[in-house]
């Protein structure tokens, strides 16, 4: 569940990637110096992907703001867009790896199923 290895930095590398264009999206509709509760939660959602803490559902929230603010504007790179929503998509599917908070507090585990 958590690769390591080459794996486990593409996917330190991917998160990086998504955090960054949630944050090129929020740069592009005015909402980071402003105060309010939409630069607290995009920052909150940041954090979250930075470090690898509910990677999954901090994933989902992010594609969610991202997807909103593509259909909320027109000024905007649509395929820059849309790639940028594919990656936090792909991010979320995929999980943290191994260089993550996650990995550290659910632990990597090797899940076997049983031939009953």
């Amino acid at each position: 569940m958590f690769p390591g290895g080459s794996a486990g930095i593409a996917l330190l590398i991917l998160r990086f990637c998504a955090g960054g264009s949630l944050l090129m999206c929020a740069l592009d509709h005015g909402q980071f110096p402003s105060a309010g509760w939409t630069t607290l939660g995009i920052g909150v959602i940041l954090l979250l992907i930075g470090v690898g803490i509910l990677t999954p559902i901090a994933c989902t929230v992010g594609a969610v703001i991202e997807a909103f603010y593509q259909l909320s504007s027109y000024g905007i790179n649509q395929w820059q867009a849309v790639f940028a929503l594919l990656v936090t998509i792909a991010l979320g599917m995929l999980g943290p790896g191994a260089f993550s908070i996650d990995a550290r507090l659910f632990g990597r585990r090797l899940i076997v199923p049983s031939r009953e």
